[in-house]
């Protein structure tokens, strides 16, 4: 007995042969564009992505510093200078930053006048300090064991040079027999010492010579 066939049979099956070729081919393109899409499906990159903000870095490598940090850093460096200028300074009135930089340029004022008045000391200790020319000193020796010494200077040459004449004698070990000074119309000194003479200087180039070193050394 022949089979009963249903007019509707063939036409149903290509229809669900049909939808389920459309299914297959609309998961191969999901599948394609996820693979080429430029978004990274993995979550820790585009958490980083999100959270990634402005600054500049530090080095070459580094962390990234923002402008809190520099301005922290800055402020920090900016305190130790602070430190150190207020333990140069010997007297600070109060402690803040004003006061501290108004005393630190008080002290370096005074500091400067201290300057000006030694050096103007030094300058003034130079011009007074003994210049006694070689030709200004004569030696002759009487006899052994004495000998007579004339120093002639001028004010400019030394000042009180009877006083060092003498202060000279005696560190060199010269007993004074005579001494005279004598002022000239041409405004210079002239002073004559006779002294005995020990056997160590007893010697017209060798007394002078020493005579010399202690006069130029300010005795």
């Amino acid at each position: 007995m022949d089979e009963l066939v249903s007019p509707y049979s063939s036409s149903s099956s290509s229809f669900l042969a049909m939808v389920e070729l459309d299914v297959c081919e609309q998961w191969l393109v999901d599948d394609a564009w996820a693979s080429h899409s430029p978004v990274s499906s993995d979550p820790a990159a585009a958490a980083a992505k999100t959270t990634r903000r402005r600054g500049r870095k530090a080095a070459a490598g580094g962390p990234i510093i923002g402008h809190v940090e520099a301005e922290r850093q800055r402020r920090e460096k900016l305190n130790r200078r602070f430190c150190d200028l207020r333990a140069a300074v010997p007297t600070v009135s109060r402690m803040d930053k004003a006061s501290l930089l108004a005393d630190a340029v008080a002290y370096i004022a005074d500091l400067r006048r201290r300057i000006d008045c030694l050096e103007a000391e030094a300058k003034k200790g130079a011009a007074a300090h003994v210049a006694v020319a070689p030709d200004g000193l004569e030696i002759m020796m009487v006899g052994q064991e004495a000998a007579s010494v004339r120093l002639t200077t001028t004010a400019s040459q030394m000042q009180h040079a009877p006083a060092r004449m003498m202060c000279a004698l005696r560190a060199l070990g010269l007993a004074v027999q005579h001494a005279s000074v004598t002022r000239v119309a041409s405004g210079a000194t002239v002073q004559d010492v006779m002294v005995d003479v020990p056997s160590a200087l007893q010697d017209e180039g060798c007394l002078r010579a020493a005579l010399l070193l202690m006069l130029r050394h300010d005795v």
